[in-house]
C-alpha cells in the first residue's frame, strides 16, 4: 500500500471513529441530569413571582424581593452558581417549569396532591397559616367558640376554603370580595372576628395596636416548597438536603421572619 492509500485509509478510519464518538457525546449530553447541567453551566433558573407579598415583590428600584426571592438567592449562592430569575405570575409558575424555562419553581407553591401529579415537590421551606383573629373582648380560643358569632371572610381565599369547614352550627359567616372590607368590618365591630392569613393578622395588630386585635386560634397550616420536574431526581435530592441543612441552622427561619413578621413553624420533610 503506497503513502496516498495509507493517508486515505487513516482519514476514513478517523471519520468513522468520529462518527462513532460524536453520537455518544451527544447522547451523554442529552442524558445529563438537571443538576449536572446547572453545575456545568454555572447557572440556575428559578421562577420569580413579584406580585405576591410577602413572598415576592418588586422593591423601590424595581428589583425582585420577598421571602421566596431571598430563598432563591440563598439556594443559588449555596449551589455556587449564577441565578437567573424567570418572572412569572401565579398561573405561570408550573407551566414555566414544565416548559423548561425554569429549572426550579420557588414561588410559594402549596403542596397538594393534584399538583404532585405533574411536578415533584421538595421538602417545604415555609408555611402559610390561616387564623381567626378578633378583639380581646371576643372570647374565642377554638373553632367551637365561633358558634353564635359573626365571622368575616374574604372570598376566593384559603380561609374561605377552610374556616367554614371547622365552623360549628350557629356560626354566621359574612363574606367580602376583598381583604380591605374584611379588615374594615373587623375594625369597625361589624363582626366578632375574621379569618385571614397569619401575615395579614400580624400586619393589622402592628399597625393598629390600640384596637387590641389578637389571634384567637390557628385553623390550618399549608406548607409550600420548591418544585422541580418529576424526572429531575438528583436536583430534587440536592434541594431536599439544602432545605434540611438550612432549616436547622436558622437560615430559612431568618428569611421567613424577616419578610413575614412571624416565626417559622416546624417544617415536615418529604
Amino acid at each position: 500500500m503506497n503513502r496516498r492509500n495509507l493517508i486515505s485509509a487513516s482519514s476514513v478510519a478517523g471519520v468513522a471513529l468520529a462518527a462513532t464518538i460524536a453520537p455518544n457525546v451527544a447522547r451523554a449530553d442529552d442524558t445529563l441530569s438537571a443538576l449536572d447541567r446547572i453545575l456545568r453551566d454555572k447557572k440556575v433558573r428559578i421562577t420569580a413571582e413579584v406580585d405576591s407579598p410577602p413572598f415576592g415583590i418588586l422593591d423601590s428600584n424595581g428589583n425582585p424581593d420577598g421571602s421566596e426571592i431571598a430563598t432563591a438567592k440563598q439556594l443559588a449562592k449555596d449551589l455556587g452558581v449564577e441565578l437567573e430569575f424567570v418572572q412569572v405570575n401565579a398561573t405561570q409558575r408550573i407551566p414555566a417549569l414544565l416548559a423548561g424555562r425554569a429549572d426550579i419553581a420557588i414561588s410559594s407553591l402549596s403542596i397538594t396532591i393534584d399538583r404532585a401529579k405533574t411536578i415533584a415537590f421538595c421538602s417545604p421551606n415555609g408555611a402559610l397559616s390561616i387564623v381567626v383573629c378578633g378583639p380581646k373582648k371576643t372570647e374565642m380560643s377554638s373553632a367551637a367558640d365561633m358558634a353564635g358569632k359573626r365571622i368575616a371572610l374574604t372570598r376566593a381565599t384559603l380561609e374561605e376554603a377552610t374556616v367554614p369547614k371547622v365552623a360549628p352550627k350557629g356560626t354566621e359567616i359574612v363574606y367580602f370580595d376583598d381583604i380591605g372590607p374584611t379588615i374594615q368590618a373587623l375594625m369597625s365591630g361589624q363582626v366578632d372576628a375574621a379569618g385571614m392569613s397569619a401575615f395579614a393578622a400580624k400586619s393589622i395588630t402592628d399597625r393598629n395596636p390600640a384596637a387590641g386585635i389578637e389571634t384567637k386560634f390557628t385553623v390550618t397550616t399549608a406548607y409550600y416548597a420548591p418544585v422541580v420536574r418529576q424526572a429531575d431526581a438528583s436536583l430534587r435530592q440536592w434541594i431536599n438536603t439544602w432545605v434540611f441543612v438550612n432549616s436547622r441552622n436558622g437560615v430559612l427561619a431568618g428569611i421567613y421572619e424577616k419578610y413575614t413578621g412571624v416565626k417559622l413553624p416546624p417544617l415536615p420533610t418529604i
